[in-house]
């Protein structure tokens, strides 16, 4: 864990000191910013306002594509600009949330320091501590724990029903309902704003519909598999939407005896990759950093991590050499280089077998209807 300032109070008053007398702050997450990142980026804005009286302004790079942070937007009424059409030269102060300087992850140019740095991802930046401001909490399961901290002691009595539905959200989101990466601080701030969430609208988040696609989608990802004993690749090849990444690798990674997830995609002309481990200790977040050493960005947790290699940092590779490089190192890195691969699928209808008969069924005879 890395910070400047000792307790909560003590950075919010350093915080305070960072924008007195500024008229407006911009907040950038990281690109195609995720719940957490939204969820911290809309309670920054919330307290600036609340407790200072300073308004700020959210913006990202990038598209939303995943259903359920479409929704949070929609839902919870964050008002999300793209970073494209702002003038940073318009505001005296910039923060950066839930992603450093230097991680690769967010277009803020290189040339600018920001003022306010609050991340909870490894590793801490050397850029990031040339910040006015910075509180990084590796230890932490969730920026947005970070931000319900200062919510908390600033005094604020009854947080925006929203913004405490938001918290929440980001929280359970990237700590996969406070079961991966969680600490207790992330369990009390969950219960702190308890009784404010907005439980039908978080409902309706959680469970959005899904585009129509999502199932040729879905088809080809696990067509697209690769099993090498416990460990499972995936390459997604061109993606339309960059969450797919993730969501894939979250949705192999619960298979029975999967013990790792390397997924990966062509977006924009980048190769990006998500990283997921049932391993506590699995070290994701390092071993996703060897992947892209000498190539890109990478950066995590102890159990899920993700990079991106831009083409435009290696274009004499194509982007199925990359991912071929990624794969590579990664099954080195978990010692998994020397096993044969087997399609995903045909291991599953494998393991499936024949259907099992029911109770009161015998072989050759069907189950009668009542018995």
């Amino acid at each position: 864990m890395a910070q400047n300032g000792t307790n909560n109070q003590a950075r919010l008053e350093k915080l305070q000191d960072v924008i007195r007398g500024k008229r407006k702050v911009l907040i950038v997450t990281h690109n195609h910013p995720d719940p957490d990142a939204l969820a911290a980026a809309f309670a920054l804005k919330y307290l600036l306002q609340s407790k200072w009286k300073v308004g700020s302004i959210v913006a990202a790079s990038g598209v939303v594509g995943r259903a359920e942070n479409r929704a949070m937007i929609r839902h919870l009424k964050i008002d999300l600009r793209a970073l494209s059409e702002i003038n940073i030269n318009n505001f005296s102060v910039i923060a950066l949330v839930d992603t450093q300087p230097g991680a690769g992850n967010n277009s803020l140019p290189r040339s600018i320091i920001p003022d306010i740095v609050i991340d909870h991802h490894v590793p801490l930046r050397a850029k990031t501590q040339l910040a006015k401001y910075y509180d990084i909490r590796t230890d932490y399961g969730s920026t947005s724990t970070i931000l319900a901290e200062y919510l908390r002691d600033a005094g604020i009595v009854e947080i925006d029903r929203k913004v405490a539905t938001a918290l929440l959200y980001g929280i359970r989101s990237d700590t996969r309902d406070l079961g991966r990466g969680v600490s207790p601080k992330d369990v009390d701030a969950c219960m702190h704003f308890y009784q404010r969430v907005l439980w039908r609208l978080l409902s309706q988040i959680e469970h959005p519909e899904v585009p129509r696609d999502y199932l040729s989608m879905l088809e080809k990802a696990i067509s697209n598999a690769r099993l090498y004993k416990d460990v499972v690749t995936l390459d997604l090849g061109h993606v339309e939407h960059l969450e797919i990444i993730a969501e894939m690798a979250d949705l192999i990674v619960r298979t029975e005896g999967v013990k790792w997830v390397l997924s990966l995609g062509e977006f924009v002309g980048d190769v990006y990759f998500s990283l997921r481990t049932k391993k506590r200790r699995g070290s994701a977040d390092r071993i996703a950093q060897k992947l892209v050493a000498g190539l890109g960005t990478g950066g995590g947790h102890e159990m899920l991590a993700g990079g991106k290699v831009p083409s435009d940092e290696k274009p004499h590779h194509s982007h199925q050499e990359l991912t071929e490089i990624l794969v590579a190192r990664f099954l080195k890195a978990i010692k998994r280089k020397d096993l044969k691969a087997e399609n995903l699928l045909s291991y599953s209808r494998q393991a499936a077998g024949p259907r099992k008969p029911e109770a009161g069924e015998t072989h050759g005879e069907e189950k009668k209807p009542g018995s």
